[in-house]
């Protein structure tokens, strides 16, 4: 099964990227609305970026299999940047070669594991960071971390179901190549910002 040939296989990356997105201080509930805020800049430009990129290669019937439409987290994002009165236009362009996967099942499903796996550990950095004394009374800041709210469960499921049944043997290589790669875009926004 790809998912779990996903999870060993990027677990390095995954390492490298929560070591730069202050997981120790979101954990330990220290993280500084600064740090929050590189935080949220990280996320959007990746998926100003790639989100809908990604949603179009999908082939129709794979797209409706995944609701695709509620998992787009740039609405979300917005309201997180115009809260924090961050000016998305003001951003930083990429020092480095963004990686963008081909139009290929397998590749595309690769990087949105990324994407959404991103989103699981999301409700529990928002409990941690609403219990940061920084951060009290500033829910509504935190659109994206909360992005799926109770579906949480429910659309990880489904994604992995989905991936499981539509990336072949095959293109196993092409989806954790593909996985990696996206991995490697957030690790290198977020030396780039750091």
């Amino acid at each position: 099964m790809i998912a779990n040939l996903l999870r060993t296989e990027t677990a390095e990356n995954h390492k490298a990227l929560e070591s730069l997105m202050f997981v120790n201080e979101i954990m330990n509930n220290s993280l500084s609305v600064d740090q929050y805020k590189k935080l949220l800049t990280i996320n959007y430009i990746i998926h100003q970026k790639l989100e809908n990129q990604l949603a179009n290669m999908l082939d129709a019937d794979i797209a409706d299999e995944l609701e695709m439409n509620s998992r787009l987290k740039l609405a979300a994002l917005e309201k997180d940047l115009a809260y924090w009165q961050i000016d998305s236009l003001t951003l930083p362009g990429l020092n480095f070669e963004l990686f963008v996967p081909q139009k290929n099942t397998a590749e595309v499903l690769g990087a949105l594991y990324v994407l959404e796996g991103a989103t699981l550990g999301g409700n529990v950095i928002k409990r941690h960071i609403l219990a940061n004394p920084e951060f009290k009374g500033h829910e509504e800041g935190l659109n994206y971390y909360g992005v799926y709210g109770e579906e949480l469960s429910s659309k990880w499921k489904t994604f992995v179901s989905v991936i499981n049944e539509r990336v072949g043997e095959a293109d196993y290589e092409r989806c954790v190549n593909s996985a990696n790669q996206t991995f490697n875009n957030l690790i290198n926004l977020a030396r780039q910002l750091n």
